[in-house]
């Protein structure tokens, strides 16, 4: 996945990141998962795998987005997630999706 794809498919990535050299790092190594990745609905009781690979891999930055980290921050969190992934690959990818996930995301009553 390219920088612009993943900006395109995420809107809530902030414009000061969209340069950013581990952005493009970021894109490209953990492809695969952002395909599948998806925002949860406000009212989900459960999560499925696309629900938890947005938690992990985009939510930093929709965090810093709505400025309640720093900017060093978030590129140190994502710096970390690339450190993560390259110490063991197989590992990463499986903390991405913890025991119980549901198979596809559950909403509560009352939500569409």
């Amino acid at each position: 996945m390219t920088v612009f794809e993943l900006i395109k498919r995420f809107r809530e990535i902030p414009p000061d990141l969209h340069s950013e050299s581990v952005l493009e790092k970021f894109a490209a190594t953990f492809d695969q998962f952002l395909k599948v990745a998806q925002k949860p609905s406000a009212c989900s009781t459960q999560y499925d795998a696309g629900n938890h690979s947005y938690m992990k891999l985009i939510a930093p930055m929709g965090i810093y987005g709505y400025r309640l980290c720093t900017r060093e921050d978030c590129l140190q969190q994502l710096q970390t997630l690339l450190d993560q992934h390259a110490a063991d690959p197989a590992a990463f990818a499986a903390g991405l999706l913890p025991s119980g996930a549901a198979a596809k995301e559950v909403k509560g009553p009352g939500c569409s």
